[in-house]
């Protein structure tokens, strides 16, 4: 369930700021960097176009053809700030 959450989160931090790494995830969700090239693992496997690896920026780059899969209709502003709320130390 909280691996549906996290792939959410992907979606939405992709839609806003255009790129993502295994840090961004491991400081929000306090998880390790196996989990967290996991669940990067299991998002491309749902849709290859939405992000690439980029090796001289070290993180995942939004695609030219982006679908957000997991998000749906929710806002990505509106789910980000309750992800900000929930999961904030």
């Amino acid at each position: 369930m909280l691996d549906n959450v996290f792939l959410k989160y992907i979606d939405a931090y992709l839609l806003i700021f255009g790129e993502i790494n295994t840090q961004v995830m491991m400081r929000k969700f306090d998880i390790c960097r196996a989990k967290s090239s996991r669940i990067f693992t299991i998002y491309r496997e749902g849709r290859l176009t939405n992000m690439h690896y980029d090796s001289s920026r070290k993180c995942y780059v939004k695609g030219f053809v982006f679908e957000p899969l997991h998000l749906k209709d929710e806002s990505a502003t509106q789910f980000l700030a309750a992800i900000d709320i929930v999961f904030t130390k």
